[in-house]
């Protein structure tokens, strides 16, 4: 690009237009200056009052005498300079130099947008293309801390996520699902995918005023057409929980969808998304008393954790005001959709229009209720010679079951888990021709509390650090927890896992639950600890101490 200096032929005829006329280098000093152009200077985005002392400078150094302008001048042509400033970036707005001032944000929508042939996916029919994305909802709540006097008190947790699944040709948000991790994962991911897809089920609203609209709010309760409705392409950003291989993998192989990463560093092409994430906050999370605003010179964030306390906001409150809102946000106007609603567009496209979308086959439907699982090889450990009966390592914690224990012929063979992520407690065991082997449940006091595979790494990670302090090593379950209750009264980000722990665990003081599949719905099947074997007694009178007998999960 050419660059365009002023001169006195642009509006500066007077003194400094003569200026520069006499001493053509000045016109380029100041535009390198002050667009970073082929300058030896390291100064970013200079001041336009230090670029002037610059520029005096330089007359300096091209002997411009005290006596004659611009040191003359009262100001030392000080209003004029900003005057031609002014003129320079007028003339440069269509060329790439003023934008180089910008944020990154700003030059990056410059320079990918509004030239060309745009190749973004205009959909019109229905679930033929969708977007996903993570947004972090603009509000607090708090969580139950026991202080150091044993009382129950309120503290403000760290703010959920909310990852939404949402149609391109209607505007419809078709699925959701939240997130109270630091930062969402795959697994969240995959449950905001799979909510998109199994039919909805309404939620039974505990906070009065709360209440569906007539047609229920979401797609496949207001069509019914859309239950189980299948997607073409899905559309995510560059996130690493958007990257992770089974994600990629269970999208494109078992569910036939087509994955569009977008470019890096532009927004722009996933834009719809992001504006329905503005829209739900600015006419909803941001209305409510503890909201953090939409940025830190937000007045709305005024006393957001002394509000979050004062009016106990709790999980389950956010969980149903995002519900709601999502619901009421598909039954309201949209200016694109010509002031129809995104379900009644749907609705339109689908009955009227006949672009019916294509719907998930059984075996689809089997893939997609277990979707969120993780399937890994193991190998079956176990030793003759030491009498250990056959069993599995996953996390640095054994599996067993009855019928692995009398399986001796199985150690040394591989195996296949498939595992929940949401409560690694028990897994599912498979040979590797497919037949099924069963529940493995987990030793000790991890197959006695329900956790998820994060709570164990986390647990996993604070044993490791003990470790590492030359402390004995040990880690329970029970002992994250009390680390996690010691920290919660100074610290947000662990008030907030500890809430997690507690939601993960249910009460159960069995010895074994397995999980049984019935009709794509996981049900809990508990059976009572039987009778010991033989076995089993000759190791409890071989046991070193209690410790060591709780540990092999013999009692």
């Amino acid at each position: 690009m050419e660059e365009k200096v002023t001169n006195g032929k642009s509006g500066y005829s007077g003194s400094f237009g003569q200026l520069l006329m006499k001493f053509p280098t000045l016109q380029s000093f100041i535009y390198k200056q002050y667009f970073q152009k082929d300058s030896d200077s390291l100064e970013k985005n200079i001041r336009i009052r230090t670029l002037h002392s610059k520029f005096l400078e330089e007359c300096r150094k091209l002997k411009i005498q005290d006596y004659e302008y611009p040191f003359i001048t009262k100001d030392k042509a000080e209003r004029t300079f900003y005057n031609y400033i002014e003129k320079l970036v007028e003339d440069n707005k269509n060329a790439n130099a003023a934008m180089s001032r910008e944020s990154i944000n700003a030059t990056q929508r410059f320079l990918s947008t509004g030239v060309g042939t745009g190749h973004r996916p205009y959909p019109i029919a229905p679930f033929s293309v969708v977007q996903l994305d993570g947004h972090r909802i603009d509000m607090l709540y708090t969580v139950n801390v026991e202080n150091k006097h044993g009382e129950i008190i309120q503290m403000p947790a760290m703010r959920l996520w909310l990852i939404a699944v949402m149609d391109v040709a209607t505007r419809t948000i078709i699925g959701y699902s939240l997130s109270c991790n630091e930062n969402y994962n795959q697994t969240d991911v995959l449950k905001a995918l799979r909510n998109a897809i199994i039919p909805k089920k309404e939620m039974n609203f505990t906070i009065k005023g709360l209440v569906y609209p007539e047609n229920g709010g979401f797609p496949s309760i207001a069509i019914p057409e859309t239950g189980w409705a299948m997607f073409d392409t899905i559309m995510l950003d560059n996130a690493k929980s958007h990257l992770a291989k089974n994600l990629i993998e269970k999208l494109a192989n078992q569910l036939m969808c087509s994955v569009n990463f977008g470019s890096v560093a532009t927004p722009e092409t996933r834009g719809v998304i992001e504006r329905v994430f503005g829209t739900l906050e600015e006419n909803g999370f941001h209305r409510l008393p503890s909201t953090t605003g939409s940025n830190i010179n937000d007045t709305r964030r005024k006393n957001a954790e002394k509000d979050a306390v004062k009016y106990k906001i709790t999980y389950d409150d956010i969980i149903q005001i995002t519900e709601y809102l999502i619901a009421i946000y598909n039954n309201s106007a949209h200016s694109s959709l010509d002031n129809q609603t995104p379900l009644q567009c749907m609705e339109r496209r689908i009955r009227d229009a006949g672009m019916l979308p294509s719907i998930a086959t059984e075996e689809q439907k089997a893939v997609i209720a277990s979707r969120t699982y993780i399937y890994e090889i193991k190998t079956v450990r176990g030793s003759y010679q030491s009498g250990k009966r056959p069993y599995i390592t996953y996390k640095k914690v054994e599996y067993r079951s009855d019928l692995l224990a009398y399986s001796m012929g199985l150690i040394g063979q591989k195996i296949m888990l498939e595992i929940n992520p949401d409560d690694i407690r028990t897994m599912r065991a498979f040979f590797m021709d497919g037949s099924e082997l069963g529940i493995l449940t987990a030793t000790g006091e991890w197959g006695r509390k329900s956790h998820s595979l994060k709570t164990r790494e986390a647990a996993m990670k604070s044993a490791n650090i003990n470790k590492q302090k030359n402390n004995r090593f040990y880690a329970p379950l029970t002992e994250y927890e009390k680390e996690l209750k010691e920290r919660a009264t100074k610290e947000r980000r662990s008030r907030t896992k500890a809430a997690i722990v507690e939601v993960e665990q249910k009460d159960i003081n069995i010895a074994d639950t397995s999980t049984i599949v019935v009709n794509d719905t996981a049900q809990p099947v508990i059976r009572e600890k039987q009778a010991y074997t033989p076995e089993e007694i000759q190791a409890l009178l071989e046991a070193d101490s209690v410790e060591d007998a709780f540990g092999k999960g013999l009692i």
